[in-house]
């Protein structure tokens, strides 16, 4: 395993299909688990499609500004088919994660997305969340993406902590989307 210091490691191979197999489990609501779940990570599958309403978000301190803009859902067309134009967009995926208090995760774009002219932003998924995340994703390329649901868009790579974290996360998006 490949580490970080002494404190991190990455959870790979075997190590991480056990950590896929107990309850409950790290990652939940496979598409296909078998094609889903890679040497070094899991993929995360297009499950829904938003635009962002007209209102800013704010981000303050404390959290006790802030707020964050609505969305509007896009629907497929009947082929399953987002036709996306240049801009901002909030993705849900249909997987499930529940990341015990000894892990974390981090994601990356896959890079099909990016060759598209798309990538997805995300935060870091913190010891203790759980829950069905979303990110941002932004089509950057003037003719637009058109996307399928369960695409495969985003990898999420997980890192084990060499004790529990002494704090979980417990923030207002825990157990969202289950």
């Amino acid at each position: 395993m490949e580490t970080w210091g002494e404190a991190v490691k990455l959870v790979e191979g075997v190590s991480l299909r056990d950590r896929l197999a107990v309850t409950p489990p790290l990652v939940e609501g496979f598409v296909d688990a078998e094609a889903q779940i890679q040497m070094n990570g899991v993929d995360f599958t297009l499950r829904e499609v938003a635009r962002f309403d007209d209102e800013p978000g704010a981000v303050d301190f404390d959290n006790s500004e802030r707020s964050t803009p609505g969305t509007l859902p896009i629907e497929p067309d009947d082929s399953g088919w987002w036709h996306l134009t240049p801009g901002p967009y909030w993705v849900v995926y249909n997987e499930i994660v529940n990341i015990p208090a000894d892990m974390f995760g981090m994601a990356r774009t896959r890079s099909t997305l990016l060759r598209s002219g798309a990538h997805i932003g995300t935060a870091l998924w913190d010891s203790g969340y759980s829950g069905r995340s979303g990110s941002v994703l932004v089509v950057h390329h003037p003719a637009g993406l058109r996307l399928k649901r369960d695409a495969r868009v985003l990898q999420l790579v997980f890192y084990a902590l060499d004790q529990p974290a002494a704090k979980t996360y417990s923030g207002k998006y825990q157990n969202e989307n289950k």
